[in-house]
């Protein structure tokens, strides 16, 4: 396939206003950590663990992945909740920095490109699915002017109030773009009360005391979160929204979380069509995707040349350029190149 079909291929799957998928890999050109840097910071904090769970920690964190270490090691309830808030603090930190960087200069924002883009087709809605923790899609749809639809209500003190018609048609009617966005795995904002109640800080500084931060930290252990609120009303329309998508945008997804992996490979082997943009597609990608009788998809990823590699169901080829990053990808695709900020 040639370079002009390839491009008229990716358009042909992204027509109709595709359900974006974002991984940690859509957040790590911001300046965010991946799972390596937590591990490095974990190990910052021995005066906080139990010092026998502490050294088995970190022997396991010497030789593993962050979430195998986890896995691996037995930690009680109180060391689980301090690694939590390590987490929590230093992902918050790069997330505040990115904040005040945009507000005091003019940055490149390519996720705020790609939601203007995809929110201009009717019915001015786009939904976003996200492992992430950070702030990054609110961001974005607060620079183009949409209204983010999160679960919580409310301005600075937000409580969960999930969307029904009649808000839903309210909010459009005051503000026609809208950007639903579901974190499966909890968000910098959210904590839970000793009390039990679920409430929204945003951009909290601190962990506030009575408290904790209402994150899945990594880990299998996450999945035994997901039955409590707000995980499970969360997931149930991060559901919803993978059974209505036309298609779907996935962004440094690396296919490794069983919140929300069943729908959404349920949907492309139903012949939904798929997008996958990244570093290099891990095996759990081409294992779900390219080997799993999906007919409609294209892994777009670095190549060992210098260019981009895109996989298909039925070819494999190398093009010029570096669309593999989310910002050429959009100036490739659409022309648009720095279109907000």
């Amino acid at each position: 396939m040639d370079y002009k079909d390839c491009l008229q291929q990716i358009q042909k799957y992204l027509e109709n206003s595709p359900l974006i998928i974002l991984g940690s890999g859509a957040s790590v050109d911001y300046g965010f950590p991946l799972m390596h840097e937590l591990s490095i910071e974990i190990k910052k904090h021995s005066d906080k663990f139990d010092t026998t769970e502490f050294e088995n920690l970190c022997k396991n964190l010497d030789i593993m992945h962050l979430e195998e270490a986890i896995d691996k090691t037995t930690l009680s309830d109180d060391s689980s909740n301090i690694l939590r808030g390590i987490v929590w603090r230093c992902i918050n930190e790069r997330d505040i920095a990115f904040y005040k960087k945009l507000s005091q200069e003019k940055s490149d924002f390519a996720l705020a490109d790609l939601l203007k883009i995809l929110i201009q087709s009717a019915p001015n809605t786009t939904n976003v699915i996200t492992t992430n923790y950070d702030r990054l899609t609110e961001y974005a749809a607060d620079l183009i002017g949409a209204t983010t639809v999160t679960g919580f209500e409310g301005t600075l003190i937000r409580k969960m109030d999930f969307p029904k018609s009649s808000l839903q048609q309210r909010r459009i009617r005051s503000r026609e773009r809208v950007v639903n966005i579901w974190k499966v795995h909890g968000s910098l904002d959210w904590f839970l009360k000793d009390n039990g109640d679920i409430v929204s800080f945003p951009l909290s500084t601190d962990i506030l005391p009575n408290y904790s931060p209402l994150i899945i930290a990594p880990g299998k252990g996450k999945y035994n979160h997901t039955h409590k609120e707000p995980y499970r009303d969360v997931i149930a329309q991060a559901d919803l929204a993978f059974s209505r998508a036309e298609s779907f945008l996935c962004i440094g997804y690396g296919f490794n979380d069983d919140h929300i992996q069943p729908k959404l490979i349920e949907q492309i082997k139903n012949g939904k069509p798929i997008i996958v943009l990244c570093l290099e597609a891990t095996e759990s990608c081409r294992q779900n995707v390219m080997t799993n009788d999906v007919k409609k998809y294209m892994i777009i990823e670095f190549s060992s040349t210098g260019k981009t590699l895109v996989t298909s169901n039925n070819y494999k080829k190398d093009y010029d350029g570096n669309f593999w990053k989310l910002p050429d990808f959009i100036q490739t695709i659409w022309g648009v190149k720095n279109g907000y900020l």
